[in-house]
């Protein structure tokens, strides 16, 4: 580190190092990432109406609706008059009610791989495990 202050070139380097660090620093960004929303598409929302469609011809759907007093006219005017967002939004929710999630088998498979690595790590360590009672 002496060596380097005590020459000319030295000196220079370090000082023009320091200017450009402080230079960059100092230097307004040019711009901020960030995240925007998205718009459904007309073809989402075809999409999406289709999977609300699909839901409503299920028959414990349509037990359902018909025992609260809509009757099919109803229930398509209703869906004629739904914004693109709210439509997105329903199937959404739709995608998550008739999806299995929490699945007991995950968990099991998810503790399994666990101990298996910790039993691979200790076995590569050299350390045995015993399970006495």
């Amino acid at each position: 580190m002496n060596n380097l202050l005590t020459t000319r070139i030295g000196r220079l380097t370090v000082l023009l190092t320091l200017a450009l660090t402080l230079g960059l620093a100092i230097a307004p960004r040019a711009a901020v990432a960030g995240f925007l929303p998205t718009l459904p598409q007309t073809s989402q929302k075809s999409q999406d109406l289709d999977k609300i469609r699909v839901a409503l011809e299920n028959k414990k759907v349509a037990n359902t609706l018909a025992a609260l007093g809509y009757d099919q006219a109803e229930i398509a005017e209703r869906l004629t008059k739904l914004s693109p967002e709210e439509v997105s939004a329903l199937a959404g929710e739709l995608d998550q009610a008739m999806s299995p999630s929490g699945s007991g088998a995950g968990i099991v498979i998810g503790v399994v791989v666990v101990v298996l690595v910790v039993l691979g790590v200790l076995s590569l360590m050299g350390k045995r495990v015993v399970v006495s009672e």
